[in-house]
């Protein structure tokens, strides 16, 4: 008898240390971002991850207020996701569709489960969005491990957001740069003008650093809150957040087209992990410049009830060899974007990288143009794009002089288009114009479109699409639209997307190989 009870003893034991060990792989699987501290928090959700508390951040000075929660996932073991909200839950939707996330609603209360890491947008009823912005699990301490780590504080800078310390940290960013070494942002605000980056360094920041924008005009010289001018091999990695002040304050000052980051002449350069919220302008403009690459990058823009307010997601502008993989933009205007400003015609645009993005937008999703000043676009790809909502999809203005070349539009989803405001909603729109809201000249060439795999999970009724060429010297042609559907129904002919098209448009071919 008294060894049976040993026996059942140990089991017991074995059984409770079982237990522990697995809820202490569990709690080590994921992690939940600290607040920020800048904003009061969310009042609509309360969010909750295998049981624990979830801080649920609120950008409430924008047009619409956006709600958000950051999770760190390495996708080991499943994640219980839990939302609540104040009244009982007659509707919702958890974007990516494509995704087929089951939930289940008890009273207020919803509930599904998450297997990896993805950026999520949750609807309920008539509330503001909700994102569940669920990051991959980056080591970001690791990869600078073999450098001289310098922290921010070490230059007397203020980490309360009290004072404005932009003379500061940029001491800090020119020592850090000359010494090639990392510069590291610890919790806290660090409230600053602009900030001019430098070649051969590392910025770190932490989950809970927040680098904000002055509100004052007279802080930008050169209208960036980020600014990059002829730098090279640098890295900015971490979950932290950078803010460009713009429904904040700036904006209301008078500021008009400040971006939050701008590049020029700029290459080896990662933006790896942050949260670019905020700008006035356009979020991103990478111009002339080579080998700069974005990825698990949290793009939060305002974005008004209808028609909208400039404020791009990422623009890649007369530059080549550049990426955006693993996003989520949230803009007033178009989400990504290829441009060729370089009127000088010294730089193209060229090996274009869109890959693995969740987009809301009030104009178009994946786009190049309307400024086409360069001497050619050549290997652009948009792939495995989610478009929550948008005016236009898939979208191709050529205003000014270029040729553009081998585009590829491909696994593409568009849930729900915008039908408020003056721009008409279109599934397709790939113009070549002389004639347009602004001064332009319309001499392109548009030769060889690949839409493929893209799935409209909405009606068509009221959406359009158009392929207009300009005249017989600057036309478009080659254009195929392969594997397409539209509610399941593939796409066979230009009757089933309500598809215009013009004299100066050749071989458009259907095919659903």
């Amino acid at each position: 008898m008294r060894k049976n009870t040993w026996i059942y003893l140990l089991v017991a034991l074995f059984c409770v240390s079982c237990s522990v060990d697995r809820s202490k792989d569990e709690s080590l699987s994921f992690r939940l971002m600290p607040a920020l501290g800048d904003a009061p928090l969310s009042k609509q959700f309360r969010v909750s991850v295998n049981g624990k508390d979830a801080v649920v951040e609120k950008m409430e000075k924008i047009d619409i207020p956006i709600h958000y929660v950051q999770i760190v996932y390495d996708g080991t073991s499943p994640l219980q996701v839990s939302v609540r909200v104040d009244n009982p839950i007659q509707n919702y939707t958890v974007s990516p569709m494509r995704k087929n996330i089951k939930a289940n609603v008890s009273g207020n209360q919803l509930s599904f489960a998450v297997d990896s890491a993805a950026y999520l947008l949750v609807k309920i009823n008539d509330l503001e969005d909700l994102y569940l912005l669920i990051n991959p699990k980056v080591d970001y301490q690791a990869q600078v491990s073999d450098k001289e780590i310098v922290n921010i504080l070490s230059f007397g800078v203020d980490s309360t957001g009290t004072n404005k310390e932009t003379e500061k940290i940029q001491a800090a960013i020119d020592e850090v740069s000359r010494r090639k070494a990392v510069l590291y942002f610890p919790k806290g605000k660090y409230y600053t003008g602009e900030l001019y980056m430098r070649s051969d360094m590392t910025v770190l920041l932490a989950d809970d650093a927040l680098i904000m924008g002055s509100t004052d005009p007279a802080d930008y010289q050169d209208k960036s809150l980020i600014r990059m001018d002829g730098v090279s091999n640098f890295r900015m990695l971490g979950y932290g957040t950078i803010d460009g002040a713009g429904w904040a304050g700036l904006r209301k000052n008078g500021a008009r087209e400040f971006h939050l980051l701008y590049a020029s002449n700029c290459k080896n350069v990662l933006y790896d992990g942050v949260v670019l919220r905020d700008p006035t302008f356009w979020n991103t403009r990478v111009y002339r410049s080579k080998e700069f690459h974005m990825k698990n990058l949290k793009v939060l823009n305002n974005r008004p009830y209808k028609n909208w307010t400039n404020t791009d997601g990422v623009d890649f502008d007369s530059s080549t060899d550049c990426s955006l993989v693993n996003a989520v933009i949230h803009a007033g205007d178009d989400n990504v974007v290829v441009k060729g400003l370089d009127s000088e015609r010294e730089y193209t645009t060229e090996r274009i990288l869109f890959d693995h993005i969740l987009t809301v937008s009030n104009s178009a999703a994946a786009k190049i143009g309307t400024e086409t000043c360069v001497e050619h676009f050549k290997d652009i790809v948009f792939r495995n794009i989610d478009v929550v909502k948008c005016k236009r999809g898939m979208v191709i203005n050529g205003f000014d002089s270029t040729r553009i070349e081998n585009v590829r539009f491909e696994n593409i989803t568009i849930e729900r288009f915008d039908f408020n405001g003056a721009e008409a909603p279109r599934l397709i729109d790939f113009e070549i114009t002389d004639k347009s809201w602004r001064e332009c000249t319309g001499n392109c060439v548009i030769d060889g479109i690949e839409v493929s795999n893209v799935s409209v999970l909405t009606s068509l009724n009221g959406v359009d699409a158009q392929i207009l060429g300009k005249d017989n010297r600057y036309g478009i042609k080659n254009v195929t639209i392969n594997r397409c559907s539209v509610l399941g129904k593939p796409i066979t002919s230009a009757d089933d997307i309500h598809l215009s098209v013009n004299p100066f448009v050749q071989e458009i071919v259907f095919t659903t190989d």
